[in-house]
């Protein structure tokens, strides 16, 4: 895994991925990655959606379900992208994932979040890292990272994916930066507080269940 790849993104940075047509399949054990995703924003273009969003959100309220738990809103929904705006209460956290084979970005808003990232094609040990208020960080389909919450107080992030998230991975990451596909689950679809006319007529894709496999 290389240094660029755990940086946070600059003011106008793109990772090499979207830059390189060159890299936009690779091959992992299970089958090719797709860096360069049909109909999927630029991370630059993430990027803006999730600093626009920033500006006006506060926490998740706190409703029926478990205080301890992270609680999330899914804000908007287009064909293109979807927003998640996620509270991650001191102590909670969701273990090693990816993303489905979306492109995403994730954008402090306040507290504090320990990630650990990986990648599912390039076996190089997890490497940790801390995302902090005004952290922003993209992160490639074949990316696996481990979110938590040691702060403290509640910390509140968004979540921008392209497209639209639809099914999340977990893996069992090694030391060695070898990992294991244990499980594909779809994610809780939420009615999102928006969302385009074009996001009506977009079908959801059906979820690919894998049984467990060395990644």
């Amino acid at each position: 895994m290389s240094t660029t790849a755990l940086s946070p993104l600059g003011p106008s940075e793109d990772p090499p991925e979207a830059r390189s047509p060159r890299q936009s399949l690779r091959q992992s054990q299970h089958g090719l990655v797709a860096d360069t995703l049909p109909g999927a924003l630029s991370y630059e273009a993430l990027r803006t959606i999730a600093d626009g969003f920033a500006q006006v959100q506060l926490p998740v309220p706190l409703g029926d379900e478990d205080p301890s738990t992270p609680r999330s809103i899914r804000l908007l929904a287009t064909a293109f992208y979807d927003v998640w705006l996620i509270t991650w209460p001191e102590g909670s956290g969701l273990g090693p994932h990816d993303h489905g084979g979306v492109r995403s970005v994730l954008h402090v808003i306040d507290g504090e979040l320990i990630e650990i990232v990986a990648d599912h094609v390039d076996e190089q040990p997890p490497r940790a890292r801390v995302l902090r208020k005004g952290s922003t960080v993209w992160a490639k389909p074949s990316l696996v990272h481990d979110l938590a919450n040691r702060s403290g107080p509640d910390a509140t992030a968004l979540h921008v994916y392209s497209p639209p998230l639809t099914d999340i991975s977990f893996f069992d990451l090694r030391s060695e930066g070898e990992c294991e596909r244990l499980r594909t689950s779809a994610v809780l679809e939420q009615v999102p507080q928006a969302s385009s006319d074009d996001s009506a007529s977009l079908p959801r894709p059906p979820l690919a269940l894998v049984e467990p496999s060395t990644c």
